[in-house]
């Protein structure tokens, strides 16, 4: 049976299981990108997200690289290209293509030969950043491993945002929960005051 499930849905079914909201969103995605580079034959994959603030794409999870230990501008790179035109990609030569920002490989002492490239898009469809993998292991990246790619991005995405959505309502709790304690104790101290 395992043998006739496509390669789509064994990887779905692989990621379906580790993002859970109760779960802390670094490890899940860690997790998903050993299971991306094991799918599609990649030597590394990365998820940058866009930062606002200084208009840059930010390393958010890797296997090798730290959190926020590479930033590029929004436009440079391929990974650039992906987020301005929400688009993905598939670099074959990566040294020979216009697109490719080559002072990351400087940065990390890395050889890039080859890349793939997907948009991390929201439900409403606004880029967050982008999801790659590199370097095939043999041979080069095709439309099947962008496939996968592309899968893997709209379920890191919804991760993603689910896990921002699940913070934001705990601290709500949070706070309702100081404010019905500091209500609760305003109430003793009136109830006390009045006896």
């Amino acid at each position: 049976m395992k043998e006739s499930m496509s390669r789509p849905y064994r990887l779905a079914n692989k990621l379906t299981h580790i993002f859970d909201l109760e779960k802390k969103i670094d490890a899940a995605l860690s997790v998903s990108m050993y299971y991306l580079n094991q799918f599609v034959d990649s030597e590394r994959s990365s998820i940058f997200l866009f930062k606002t603030w200084n208009q840059e794409l930010t390393v958010f999870s890797s296997l090798d690289l730290n959190r926020h230990e590479i930033s590029i501008p929004k436009s440079y790179g391929v990974a650039g290209w992906v987020f301005t035109n929400r688009k993905p990609a598939i670099v074959n030569n990566a040294y020979e293509d216009r697109r490719f920002y080559k002072k990351v490989d400087e940065m990390t002492n890395f050889n890039t030969r080859n890349l793939i490239c997907a948009p991390l898009l929201d439900c409403k469809g606004h880029c967050m950043g982008t999801l790659q993998s590199l370097n095939k292991t043999t041979g080069d990246f095709n439309a099947d491993d962008l496939g996968l790619l592309t899968l893997t991005a709209s379920m890191v995405a919804v991760a993603i945002n689910n896990s921002k959505l699940y913070d934001e309502i705990q601290v709500t709790k949070e706070a309702r929960r100081k404010i019905i304690n500091q209500l609760a104790g305003d109430m003793d101290t009136t109830i006390l005051s009045v006896a």
